[in-house]
Order: C-alpha cells, then structure tokens, then sequence
C-alpha cells in the first residue's frame, strides 16, 4: 500500500458570494496561490493538486509552477471533486484542503495526518478550533461542530449550539468552531463519492454532514486557533492584514 499523502485543492470558479473567488488578488496573488503555498508547508506531504472547473485557474496555478486538473463542472461539492482527482490516485491519505483557506494551521494538520496513521480504523479527519466567542457561536456563517470526549463529530450546523436553557453562552468542552479541511482514507473517499446527499446534509448545506449520516466516524483535531476563509469581499482586508502579521506579505517596493 502506498501510505504517502496528497493535498488536493478544490476550486471552484463559479462561487455564489465571490464568483471568480480562487482568482481574486490578495495581497498581489490569487488567492489560489497562498492556499497552494501553505499546503506545501504541511508535513509529509509530497504532491498538491488543484482541482478545478474552470481553464483560467487552471492556467493561473501554471503560471506559479503548479499542479492543476480540470474536473467535470457537474460535481456537487468539493469533496466530489477531490474524490474524481483522487481516482488516479495511489496514496493512501488524500486530503481535501478547501480553496479559500490561506492561513490554514499545518501543524494541526500535520498531527491530523498522524493520527490517521496511528489510527488505521478512524476513515477521516477535520480540524476544529475551541469556539469562545459569543458572536462567533451567534453567526450562521461560522460552522459549529459538537464532538464527543474521544473527539468524534457528534454533529455540524451553522445554528447556536448546544442551547443553553438556564444561562447565557459559555465556553463548552466539545464546542469548537469547524475548519474547512478533511482528511479521508483513499477507499473511504471514493466510497463516500457515491453516496447521495443526505436529509441533514441538504438543508444545513455542509456535507460533512453525509459521514455522520452513514454512522461514519469523523475525528476532529483541535487546532490551536482558527483559519479566517475568504468568503466575502470584506474577508480580503482582513486575511491580508493576518498574512501581513505572519510576514506572508511584501508590498511592491520590497519584492
């Protein structure tokens, strides 16, 4: 069996907020390049595939020296796409990293990739952040996941959960803030691909949601914070200004 791990990037080029989303400038790059450049950075992991629907993005990652494949436009979700690419695959862990995560943490990932392999019967894994924010655990657009005290996914939703009947939100053990990146067993992937969406998974739109609902296990790994995505014009300011405090960014002049 060939235990290496492949990144694969999905991008899609027709997204509903930001249309066009993988191409927008950040910080004088695509936005596809800074999520290229921070999986190279993730351990053990020897090859990164874009996969995408689209020829300009496709020639965008050429343009930077990297790997992109053109999917069918039909797929569903990204995972879908990931596990079309992973077809031609022959690398055990193959890891969906979503296309609009530039500041994703890749020492958590890197254990997440560990516990794969120390894990042989756990068939995915996600990352999730400890959510103590009370207007984080108030915003629909911030992905709650509850998990159990072996740091299974008990259940996704973009709602204020757990309610708290007797007082007011609080931090919770078990309630963390979801990071868009799985990790799948190849096998699990491509059988996973094949199933259809599932009744939660419609109406919450998270496909995650599909695992839960086969009875699946999905291990969340804590990552010590959170990964802004760009989801919104507004989101740009903002990730380029934590790209920034990285030292990620050089204006003009200096480069």
């Amino acid at each position: 069996m060939n235990t290496g791990v492949v990144v694969v990037i999905p991008a899609r080029y027709a997204s509903t907020r930001l249309p066009g989303k993988p191409l927008i400038s950040l910080a004088h790059k695509p936005l596809i390049q800074w999520v290229y450049q921070r999986a190279a950075q993730i351990p053990n992991v020897k090859r990164i595939i874009v996969a995408t629907d689209h020829r300009r993005i496709v020639a965008a990652v050429s343009s930077f020296g990297g790997e992109a494949i053109l999917t069918p436009s039909d797929l569903n979700s990204g995972s879908e796409r990931v596990a079309w690419v992973a077809q031609s695959l022959a690398e055990e862990i193959i890891i969906n990293l979503q296309g609009d995560e530039p500041l994703i943490s890749t020492e958590a990932v890197g254990r997440a990739i560990q516990f794969l392999k120390d894990h042989p019967e756990i068939p995915a894994a996600t990352l999730g952040s400890p959510l103590e924010d009370r207007n984080a655990w108030l915003d629909p657009s911030v992905v709650k996941v509850l998990v159990d005290a072996d740091g299974r996914a008990l259940y996704f939703t973009r709602n204020p959960v757990p309610h708290f009947r007797e007082d007011d939100f609080r931090p919770l053990p078990g309630l963390m803030q979801h990071i868009g990146i799985y990790l799948f067993r190849r096998r699990f992937l491509l059988e996973y691909a094949t199933w259809p969406p599932a009744p939660l998974e419609q109406v919450e739109k998270l496909e995650q949601l599909r695992i839960l609902h086969r009875g699946y296990t999905l291990q969340v790994i804590e990552s010590g914070y959170g990964s802004p995505g760009v989801d919104t014009p507004g989101d740009v300011k903002k990730v380029e200004k934590l790209l920034r405090q990285e030292g990620k960014v050089c204006d003009p002049e200096d480069s």
